[in-house]
């Protein structure tokens, strides 16, 4: 297998403030959010949005298509670790979610790849309160891609 790290800057825009409801649900309580940026990825929001930033934000890359790839080889996206809740997108495209209760979250991207990609992550990491339903989050971090992410490529041969 070989792996390329997609560490470094991404942009970030966040796009709303976001509360854990009693139903399991995130809800948008509609306060305004801080300014778009760059962050440096692994990484939580911590000294870009501060610590009382509870919300849903959008995290961009691009990346281009590896080179050498062979018929049969698979390409896929890992994401290590994020805090708490993750939408994934390549081009547009939802190709899936996670959470940081199921840790890695692996999506083979191999026939959606163009020459050059667009990697989108949303992140949510709603405020909780008295009232909300459990939810899984890295006790003492703040939201954000707090693990690697990667593009994996899987040769033929396996």
């Amino acid at each position: 297998m070989h792996t390329i790290r997609l560490r470094g800057p991404w942009q970030f825009t966040p796009l709303a403030t976001t509360y854990w409801s009693d139903s399991a649900e995130s809800q948008e309580t509609g306060i305004e959010v801080p300014p778009p940026g760059t962050m440096k990825i692994p990484n939580d929001w911590s000294d870009t949005l501060g610590d009382s930033f509870h919300g849903k934000v959008l995290f961009q890359r691009y990346f281009h298509k590896p080179t050498g790839l062979e018929q049969g080889d698979i390409v896929q996206i890992t994401l290590t670790e994020v805090n708490a809740l993750a939408t994934v997108f390549l081009n547009h495209e939802a190709i899936g979610t996670g959470d940081v209760s199921q840790g890695k979250s692996t999506f083979e991207v191999t026939d959606k790849l163009e020459l050059r990609n667009l990697l989108e992550v949303i992140i949510d990491f709603p405020a909780l309160d008295a009232k909300s339903a459990p939810l899984s989050t890295i006790e003492g971090r703040t939201g954000g891609i707090t693990g690697e992410v990667q593009i994996e490529i899987l040769p033929s041969s396996v």
